[in-house]
């Protein structure tokens, strides 16, 4: 896949990109959102886009990316390469076709979707030459060793580090699907010095007990992004790996990736998302009246710099949305910085809880949920309450073998925050909680079943 994504760079064509794993409703979605004229696809992935190709605004051309033949009336990639490239191609002579990088599109990427349908975020070359250009700054750069891969390509996240690889001339093993042995196995066997991380396999490798099975002392380096770490299982991390920190980054998709982190040389108590990026502005305001906040005052986080997207693709009122005039674009995260100018994540403008006139940040409690051993994983959303406005409720995986029951997690909770941050919603059991590729919770889903419950009492 990622030759054509170098394609389009060289021949300033711009390149979207679609999971394997869209169902068909959610692929005709993203494909009406971009409209590509070509789609590339894998033997495996092909099923569902044929399936869709004639419900799509823009019917594509479908190349098979891992076929020698012709496969299913596709073309295959090496009869497309044969009909489409000259015979005297010389690649020595070959000179990229020049293109506006401030303008022209380079990647078209789609949001989260955690809160809605995916948007298709539009990111310029020059979005992309700052970011890499940040990651080669002695003061913020990443470990360029070997690492391995098992993020959605389709994503920022996987994407960013398959490019910055190149760039540097090392080299990602990729892993198709997560397999807990394969990936300690591999980290052994290939002398892995540095983990790229999301929450979700932060979490695992934080509690798991086969790190005792496999030899982890080439281990020099951690970072997790893509969502925000808890504090138990940053300080876990530490211990099991023995390394002094454990690296964050912060940003999203419509920032390219990350534009703050934690820097080299700096020092981070636990929980700090790090510092500000080189050439990134940013500025805490209050949620209500847009005033720009000091140290220790909570608020939105807003940022300015050449990181931020174009827009999305075909939603100019969305992206009004997201950026206001100014070029500041706001993030929808909660958070603060110290006076050190370190910053904190608190949690989603949009899934703070409104209880009594206060608010709650779901994430606060799942920090704390998370600190009980029989508790494995959770979800805290609000929930309607006629005397409170919104009471946080919890879902709760426990731990296998583990038996909770309902009061001892609420007692667990009320022995540790004020009164209105209690689980006065009460406590469900699931056997997971739903999760988008990057290990956010997907709190809508969550919503969709006590709005089910509701139903059938």
């Amino acid at each position: 896949f990622f030759d054509v994504v170098l394609a389009g760079f060289f021949s300033g064509i711009a390149v979207t990109t679609f999971s394997a794993q869209y169902t068909q409703g959610e692929l005709i979605h993203v494909a009406n959102l971009s409209q590509p004229s070509i789609i590339f696809s894998s033997v495996q992935a092909s099923s569902t886009v044929l399936k869709v190709k004639d419900q799509l605004k823009r019917e594509p051309k479908i190349i098979i990316i891992n076929q020698h033949e012709n496969y299913k009336g596709c073309q295959s990639v090496e009869n497309f390469i044969s009909e489409n490239v000259s015979k005297d191609f010389n690649i020595d002579e070959y000179q990229p076709v020049p293109v506006n990088v401030k303008d022209d599109v380079a990647l078209i990427l789609y949001s989260s979707g955690t809160t809605g349908l995916p948007k298709g975020v539009m990111l310029t070359h020059l979005n992309i030459n700052t970011v890499h250009a940040v990651q080669v700054d002695g003061r913020y750069s990443l470990d360029v060793n070997p690492c391995i891969a098992f993020h959605p390509f389709c994503h920022t996240a996987g994407l960013s580090l398959t490019i910055r690889t190149v760039l540097f001339g090392s080299y990602v093993l990729v892993m198709v699907k997560f397999d807990p042995h394969v990936y300690l196995r591999t980290i052994r066997d290939y002398r892995i010095e540095s983990l790229q991380l999301v929450p979700a396999v932060a979490q695992f490798l934080a509690q798991t007990n086969l790190l005792e099975k496999y030899d982890m002392s080439s281990v020099t380096s951690v970072m997790c992004a893509s969502a925000p770490l808890l504090k138990h299982t940053e300080e876990e991390l530490r211990k099991r790996f023995k390394v002094p920190i454990v690296k964050q980054r912060y940003g999203m998709t419509e920032t390219t990736i990350g534009f703050m982190g934690h820097s080299v040389s700096g020092e981070y108590p636990l929980g700090s998302i790090g510092s500000v990026f080189p050439s990134v502005s940013v500025k805490i305001v209050d949620i209500q009246t847009g005033e720009a906040l000091g140290p220790f005052e909570t608020g939105e986080i807003c940022c300015r710099t050449p990181m931020v997207m174009k827009g999305y693709i075909n939603n100019p009122r969305a992206t009004q949305e997201m950026i206001d005039v100014d070029g500041w674009l706001h993030t929808g995260d909660v958070g603060y910085y110290d006076s050190c100018y370190r910053f904190f994540l608190v949690d989603r403008i949009k899934d703070l809880i409104k209880c009594k006139g206060l608010q709650v940040a779901p994430l606060e409690l799942e920090t704390l949920l998370l600190s009980h051993p029989k508790i494995l994983d959770c979800g805290v959303i609000g929930v309607p309450n006629e005397r409170y406005g919104e009471v946080p409720m919890a879902f709760i995986v426990q731990t296998r073998g583990e038996n909770l029951s309902e009061q001892e997690v609420e007692k667990f909770i009320a022995d540790q925050v004020a009164p209105y941050k209690q689980l006065r919603g009460g406590v469900r059991f699931v056997s997971q909680i739903p999760r988008n590729p990057s290990g956010k919770v997907l709190r809508r889903f969550l919503r969709d079943e006590v709005k089910k419950l509701k139903s059938n009492l």
